[in-house]
């Protein structure tokens, strides 16, 4: 029975309803004399019988009148039944719920922010006329309590139980009666000196455990210093059915900082080649400023080599910025990236990294080795034998490619006319291992011997040469079963289709670089990331490719091919595989491409790295800073200067962490997309003290020689105080307002918190003696009243 019909069946047939104020509630009651189906019966069975006499009458002089009296016998019978019923009315005495408010007490609340335009004036005259001075986060927090006389306070003890509490250090409820409350807030200040918010909130949870909350009201600028978060602590009051309704106290005006996030540069170059740093860069609370970033020599900071003016366009963005120049020196260089703001208070070691890079003069020796003159054949040809080192210290004429072509239909005049061409294929293991780069494009595997195909799997995996497969209609891949390259290639043969020799290929494939591939520096074949996501999906000159269905582990999609059903398939493959990298390319079409030049020669470069560098063993490891606050996150980094010493496994490199009481934990590092030669791991919740780190796997050396792996050290400083953290937490507000199903505030919309607090549940405390409401004087009164009206309307017709 819902409310509504309550109300008018009191209204209707109590003499005096009890008052239904908060601490009073009242229900219908009734006791059946027998089964529902009973009533159910006797009512049909009367609307029958009455319908019959009334009909057997003279009734079509008057039709109404005869549903009048109907009507009229129905509800005398009706009322029969909701007497033998028994309805009454049950009063309780109850206790009204609980709502919890509260207030955020810490240090941080006594800071003045800075507001948005417009905001100022009305948070300033709210506060002012509550007489309580600036319009610091406390005074807002109090004026929201206080002002007009405590009328939101007011309307509040009228529907709910309001418990007090403070919270921040943590939960302590307030235990001063509600004519003192005002003397009490006025007179206190904000001098917790960490906030706890997760755990506070946890501990008002738990003293409100068995009462009925109907919900928890905070004031707090949501920063949690220690231990778990807010949202973390709202999880117990999600389960237990209370909803959180924060009142963010501050301004969403974000403080300034600026910071250097992540810098990936190719940690190889050729001189004279493009050296690109990917910088990504964050700021907030700089909308409109200008960053200088530019990157130097290390050993020469006055030397700018690359710069750029970046104008911040949001609050708070995260922007990708790339610095160029060209190295003109062989050597090991520190180059320091730095960002320049006028007037901004973050730390200086946020602004400016060092990244190591080797500068090489050296010349790639590439073998090609394809069966027949196809149109890629001679545009890649051509390319390598007329590229020039662009170095300074270089001969005019000196070569950046030393290249060797095997071209098998060829015939003994071709070798001899062509200074690159060879007859056979390197017969020696020392032969192969004199180049640096191999392309392997359609070669037909029955000219070469075990040997030599065993050969050149060695050649990758033990001398940590470079690998590209170009697949072809004719024999790449599929006449590697059962070859030692079988186990070379980034997919299982078993499941890729031979292509049709007869079939016309006509229509282009779109293809697109994949997330990874995008963050492979190679592949960046233009100075910006949208010119390259556009340069690639401007390869639409490519009519086949190898249709590869499934990679094998560790093997990783750097660009795909889209099917004409919208799907998607491997277009661009690698794998690193023991000291070298593999690389497989699904066309040999890329010859009509506008960047074909840039993409192979990076590509070469890329695939060379390994061979081309003396291995001294060099391994670092880095973390971002040297300090950090409690409860902080760490990154560490780890680079392998020669990238053959690197593990193929993407998660191959352990890291051990030895925390101030001597304990220790493993860390599982990652690499980083697209860099074989670079690992990342976070750490999370750093305690104080003295932190090191060590590399445990892969087993290294150090520098002296002996079994000391490379180590860094850290230092965790203590929480010096609230005012580390000044920016309001509004993510943390919200999330802690949805996982419970309450609702944000801010300072401003704060007026419309009662209307959306749910009402909460009361709980009876007391049965109060029940009233009667079947023997009403009304229901007799109406009982009598529909008797003689009846008798008298069936006079006039006549039927009496």
């Amino acid at each position: 029975m819902n409310d509504a019909w309550r109300q008018f069946v009191r209204w209707t047939l109590a003499d005096e309803s009890p008052a239904t104020d908060s601490t009073m509630e009242v229900t219908l009651q009734w006791a059946p004399p027998w089964a529902a189906w009973v009533t159910l019966v006797l009512v049909i069975a009367a609307v029958l019988f009455f319908g019959w006499i009334y009909r057997k009458e003279n009734i079509q002089r008057a039709i109404p009148k005869w549903a009048v009296l109907l009507l009229a016998r129905l509800t005398l019978v009706g009322i029969v039944l909701f007497m033998l019923y028994g309805l009454q009315q049950q009063p309780f005495q109850t206790d009204a719920p609980d709502l919890v408010i509260a207030v955020d007490d810490t240090e941080s609340m006594s800071h003045l922010d800075t507001f948005r335009p417009g905001d100022e004036s009305l948070i300033r005259s709210r506060v002012e006329a509550a007489n309580l001075g600036e319009p610091t986060r406390w005074n807002q927090a109090r004026t929201l309590l206080l002002e007009n006389n405590e009328s939101l306070m007011a309307k509040l003890r009228d529907r709910y139980n309001v418990r007090t509490y403070w919270m921040g250090e943590s939960g302590r409820a307030l235990t001063v009666p509600d004519d003192q409350f005002t003397d009490l807030l006025r007179s206190a200040t904000p001098d917790g000196q960490v906030s706890r918010l997760g755990t506070s909130l946890s501990q008002i949870l738990e003293q409100q455990r068995g009462r009925p909350t109907a919900a928890i009201v905070l004031l707090s600028d949501g920063v949690t210093i220690e231990g778990p978060s807010l949202s973390e602590g709202a999880q117990q009051a999600a389960l237990r059915g209370v909803p959180i309704f924060p009142i963010g106290i501050g301004s969403q005006q974000l403080s300034r900082d600026l910071r250097i996030e992540e810098v990936v540069v190719d940690p190889i170059a050729f001189v004279g080649d493009t050296l690109t740093f990917v910088v990504r860069l964050s700021a907030q609370g700089m909308s409109g400023e200008s960053v200088r970033l530019s990157v130097a020599d290390g050993e020469n900071p006055s030397l700018t080599l690359d710069e750029q003016n970046v104008t911040l366009p949001a609050e708070r963005v995260t922007r990708e910025i790339r610095l160029q120049f060209r190295p003109e020196e062989v050597g090991e260089f520190d180059y320091v990236v730095k960002a320049e703001l006028e007037g901004s208070n973050t730390p200086e070691d946020d602004f400016s990294v060092t990244r190591k890079v080797k500068v090489l003069d050296a010349t790639i020796r590439v073998l090609y080795v394809q069966a027949y003159p196809r149109f890629q054949f001679r545009f890649l040809k051509m390319l390598l034998e007329r590229q020039l080192k662009r170095s300074p210290v270089s001969g005019a004429d000196e070569k950046a490619f030393e290249l060797t072509t095997i071209l098998q239909d060829a015939d003994q005049s071709y070798a001899d006319q062509d200074e690159t061409a060879q007859v056979a294929f390197p017969g020696t293991r020392e032969e192969l291992f004199d180049y640096d780069v191999v392309i392997m494009g359609d070669v037909n595997p029955a000219f070469l011997s075990r040997e030599q195909l065993q050969n050149l799997q060695d050649f990758v995996q033990v001398k940590g040469g470079g690998l590209i497969f170009v697949g072809g209609q004719s024999y790449m891949p599929w006449d590697y079963r059962s070859t030692p390259l079988a186990s070379l290639l980034p997919f299982s043969l078993d499941d890729v289709r031979r292509s049709d020799p007869d079939q016309a290929y006509v229509q282009p494939i779109p293809v697109e670089l994949s997330d990874l591939g995008l963050n492979t520096l190679p592949l960046q074949v233009t100075e910006m990331p949208a010119d390259t996501i556009a340069a690639w999906r401007g390869l639409n000159q490519v009519y086949w490719h190898v249709p590869i269905e499934h990679l094998k582990p560790g093997a990783q999609t750097l660009a795909s091919a889209t099917r004409s059903d919208g799907s998607k398939q491997p277009f661009l493959t690698q794998q690193f595989i023991g000291r070298g990298k593999v690389m497989f390319l699904g066309s040999d079409d890329l010859w009509r491409w506008d960047y074909h030049d840039e993409y192979w020669m990076q590509t070469i470069r890329y695939l060379a790295r390994s061979s081309l560098l003396d291995s001294d063993g060099s391994v670092e490891l880095t973390v971002d800073r040297s300090t950090y606050r409690t409860g902080e996150s760490a990154t560490a980094r780890v680079r392998f200067f020669d990238e053959s010493e690197a593990p193929p496994e993407d998660d191959g490199v352990q890291l051990t962490l030895e925390k101030p009481d001597g304990r220790t934990r493993t860390i599982t590092m990652s690499r980083v997309a697209g860099n074989r030669d670079l690992f990342e791991a976070n750490i999370p919740g750093l305690t104080a003290g003295n932190h090191r780190l060590w590399i445990v796997q892969p087993l290294l050396r150090g520098d002296s020689g002996e079994t000391d792996p490379p180590s860094t050290q850290f230092t965790v400083e203590p929480v010096a105080g609230e005012l580390t953290r000044l920016d309001m937490d509004l993510g943390e507000l919200r999330q802690t307002a949805s996982s419970t199903r309450g609702q944000y505030f801010s300072f401003l919309e704060a007026d419309s918190l009662l209307e959306a607090l749910p009402r909460g549940r009361q709980v009876r405390i007391q049965t109060l003696p029940p009233e009667p409401l079947w023997n009403s004087w009304k229901l007799a009164l109406l009982f009598v009243t529909l008797l003689i009206g009846e008798w008298v309307l069936r006079k006039r017709m006549g039927l009496v």
